[in-house]
């Protein structure tokens, strides 16, 4: 049997880039028929939202891939007992969360100091509920390395909030900024319920497959409740952050103000970079049952050679990436979000050059908590974030409070927790698994990045068109980074795969 984590990475890939380029076409409209006090309002929504989804089945799909790769490696086990577990601990927190939103919508609203969520809130709690029906399914077959259900799931979910989504804000786009972003996450609701029915679908296909080694019972409990833990850390840190940013910001700007800043900071900018870090949520989340299974066997060679080839590809990857986003951040913006002021256009292309260093410690953050949870190593995890979050909190209290900082204290506080966390990581992970520092894999792409930065300048003071502008810094890319890195032979993709 062939098992080639690089392979899932890719699929994950492209859902993941087909899936930001729907959300590319869902999230310009919206902000443009939103605005961006509409848009600071939605945020508020999806950061009580993101931590429901994960306390409800976030934790889910990893715990799950962990528990039948080790099933399947040790050949014991029920696996149809695990999934009825997991999927009645993962629907009953749905519940509780629907059951919340409806009854507490008015005081979450009032608390993060906009009372006009209301409405959205109440509407969020039905797509939570069919979001835990959908990640012991996707956890499922994660277990089986089979990730081209969770792709094709997330691509049905980001279309079908494409189109339910603009026109329910069609619909209601005259009634209010409340109604219009109530309309929004109607569209959620509904891309959830139809990712559901996908699934299930294919669970029905793929039930006669479903492993039953013997009927020893698996304990996942203690493995399920520090992931629980785990995952839970950053959602919550996000929520603080939808709670503290905009009554920080009211100090020294209007609430509408305060609004708009928080939502061009956690709407616009995070969106933006998040889009080059699918391919490190891809790789970590494919890279995760892989490693669990070599654990189970104790095979620590291949798991050692596995995991510095993947960091290693993320850091080739990102590079460039910064790079762009740092250079064409200006066109990006004009381009995604043109009806932006002269103002606050202003702010956001100096938020977005400053958080796209945000986007190398992200994917080390991921890849490196992938692997360490593949090694059971989840008190450290737990440990590590909480201590970053400690850090980033105090941050964002003292930074964002000042006028001189006021939301880029926000974006100074994710960088500080994503390289402390990431980091911190790494070098626990080099520890264990004595991984040695190639230090040729570092310098020189470091070196290539610069020298195509300083030509990317260059270009820039040009009197040329956009079109010219931007093939000449794709030129530089190719010439100065792609180019060298293939002739000192820094890259290869074979070494990432995975036969046994």
């Amino acid at each position: 049997m062939k098992r080639i984590v690089f392979n899932g990475a890719l699929i994950l890939t492209i859902s993941g880039f087909i899936c930001k380029i729907l959300g590319a076409f869902y999230r310009i409209p919206l902000s443009n028929l939103l605005g961006v006090e509409g848009i600071g309002v939605y945020q508020m929504i999806f950061a009580f939202y993101s931590l429901a989804v994960v306390m409800c089945g976030g934790v889910v799909p990893t715990s799950m891939a962990i528990t039948i790769s080790k099933m399947r490696a040790l050949q014991c086990g029920n696996v149809k007992r695990v999934f009825r577990k997991y999927f009645f601990i993962s629907v009953s927190f749905g519940l509780l969360f629907l059951l919340l939103f409806l009854f507490l919508a008015p005081l979450i609203s009032r608390l993060q100091g906009n009372p006009i969520a209301t409405l959205g809130y109440r509407y969020i709690g039905f797509a939570v509920l069919f979001s835990s029906f959908i990640a012991p399914i996707r956890g499922l077959f994660q277990g089986y390395e089979n990730m081209t259900p969770t792709a094709v799931s997330q691509t049905v979910e980001q279309l079908f909030k494409l189109v339910f989504g603009l026109l329910f804000i069609y619909l209601f786009r005259n009634q209010g900024i409340e109604n219009i972003v109530a309309g929004a996450i109607l569209g959620v609701v509904f891309s959830e319920l139809f990712s559901f029915v996908y699934l299930l679908i294919r669970l029905k296909m793929f039930s006669r497959k479903i492993t039953i080694f013997n009927n020893q019972n698996v304990n996942f409990t203690n493995n399920f409740g520090k992931i629980f833990i785990y995952v839970l850390i950053i959602p919550l840190i996000t929520l603080v952050d939808s709670f503290l940013s905009v009554n920080l910001l009211k100090i020294n700007f209007t609430s509408e103000m305060s609004t708009q800043l928080f939502g061009l900071q956690s709407g616009m900018v995070n969106s933006l970079i998040n889009f080059p870090v699918i391919f490190s949520l891809a790789l970590s989340t494919s890279l995760l049952p892989s490693l669990s299974y070599y654990n189970a066997k104790q095979n620590q060679e291949e798991s050692r050679q596995k995991i510095s080839d993947c960091l290693n590809f993320i850091w080739l990857f990102i590079l460039p990436c910064i790079l762009a986003f740092y250079v064409l951040a200006p066109t990006i913006l004009s381009f995604a979000y043109s009806n932006l002021n002269e103002e606050l256009f202003s702010i956001s292309v100096k938020l977005l050059r400053f958080s796209s260093f945000q986007m190398l410690f992200v994917a080390l953050l991921q890849i490196t908590a992938s692997v360490l949870q593949a090694r059971s190593k989840i008190s450290f995890l737990i440990f590590n974030l909480f201590i970053c979050a400690v850090i980033k909190i105090a941050l964002t209290v003292i930074f964002v409070s000042t006028e001189q900082f006021n939301i880029f204290g926000l974006a100074l506080s994710n960088l500080v927790f994503y390289f402390l966390s990431g980091v911190w990581n790494l070098f626990f992970l080099m520890k264990i698994y004595k991984i040695k520092i190639n230090f040729k894999k570092i310098i020189f792409p470091l070196i290539f990045i610069l020298f195509t930065y300083l030509i990317c300048g260059i270009v820039d003071n040009l009197n040329v068109n956009l079109f010219v502008k931007i093939s000449l810094y794709s030129l530089s890319g190719i010439v100065l980074y792609i180019f060298p890195i293939i002739y000192f032979k820094l890259l290869n993709l074979e070494k990432i795969k995975n036969k046994k």
